[in-house]
């Protein structure tokens, strides 16, 4: 029955399908659970080394996704195709996840996050140089606003030649390029497959780093705290400390398959700008979960680049592209729709 108030000509307001308002929330949802494994790790910062951490939560996530991506494809989700691509991926992605929680170790949680989330501007700017694809003056300035965004983050606080910094700039850096290597595989596998070829690459890596540094001869307590993170010693963890370490291992697994689901059951144009909600979620675990209460510096270069990222997803969609995953590890990338006018 229509409603008295309402104009007999003007159609009314369509609601939101079920389907799009449950893909954002798993995918917000799904973004808000891996904050807690940023708690986690930086709790056990002072004690481990990343590495070790590392290795454990691979050893244990490797199998969840296995099952995952069996039940999805069967055995051909384990087909490798380009192995050099894989190969040099999981490097990418070694040094992105490493260097994210050496970050960590030293700086606050949100400005961590607010640096890894520049990762789309640098995606924009490596499809120049690494996919031949062509960016109008419009895009290059929201690319030039975003990194001066990372600027207000690191440069008034004090953090500009802080270690920490360079290595969440790093971890940013090395997000970007995994991601334009995915787009060369997404036509021949499947997310799920490239994400569980990366699980293997963390563990494979961590048993490399421990093979030079896991006997702590390079450790020195004085060093940066980032530093101590990356050259501490291997020590079995107690029982609470594994199941700290275990419960990474699910939410890695269940955020998975939740960011994997979100994209898989609407249009990713709908979804994706909702990923800039983790720059929410980390800022506010950092507060509640380690009293850490965000600078003034932090929250406007936060607004620069969540505001520059919206503005080139916008701009692509607005020339017919699909939208690029942005922080979600589980998602193909696709092809770019070829010949847009320049915007």
């Amino acid at each position: 029955m229509r409603s008295v108030s309402a104009p007999l000509n003007e159609p009314p307001v369509p609601a939101a399908e079920p389907s799009t308002v449950l893909s954002i929330f798993l995918l917000s949802g799904g973004l808000f659970i891996f904050t807690l494994q940023d708690v986690i790790v930086r709790r056990l910062s002072p004690h481990y080394p990343v590495h070790e951490l590392i290795f454990i939560r691979g050893a244990l996530a490797i199998w969840l996704m296995g099952v995952y991506v069996y039940w999805r494809y069967g055995w051909s989700g384990f087909r490798i195709v380009r192995p050099e691509i894989i190969l040099l991926r999981g490097t990418c992605g070694m040094i992105c996840f490493m260097s994210y929680y050496l970050s960590l170790a030293k700086l606050t949680l949100a400005a961590t996050v607010t640096i890894t989330y520049s990762s789309p501007i640098i995606i924009s700017l490596l499809s120049v140089f690494m996919l031949g694809e062509s960016v109008g003056w419009r895009r290059w300035a929201a690319i030039f606003v975003g990194f001066m965004g990372v600027i207000v983050v690191v440069g008034p606080s004090g953090n500009f030649l802080d270690p920490a910094a360079g290595f969440a700039v790093l971890s940013a850096v090395t997000y970007a390029t995994m991601s334009i290597l995915t787009r060369k595989l997404s036509t021949q596998m499947a997310g799920a497959s490239i994400a569980f070829y990366q699980m293997l690459s963390f563990i494979v890596g961590s048993i490399l780093l421990a093979l030079f540094l896991g006997n702590g001869g390079f450790y020195d307590p004085t060093d940066h705290l980032s530093i101590q993170f990356m050259l501490r010693p291997w020590i079995f963890p107690d029982w609470n400390d594994f199941g700290l370490i275990a419960l990474t291992a699910l939410i890695a697994s269940f955020c998975f398959i939740m960011l994997t689901s979100a994209y898989a059951r609407t249009s990713p144009s709908i979804v994706a700008p909702f990923e800039y909600s983790g720059v929410l979620w980390g800022t506010l675990a950092g507060w509640i979960f380690l009293a850490e209460v965000p600078s003034q510096w932090t929250l406007i270069g936060a607004g620069i680049i969540v505001g520059a990222g919206l503005y080139i997803l916008y701009r692509e969609s607005y020339w017919g592209k699909k939208p690029r995953a942005l922080l979600n590890p589980a998602l193909t990338l696709p092809d770019p729709v070829q010949g847009p006018p320049k915007d």
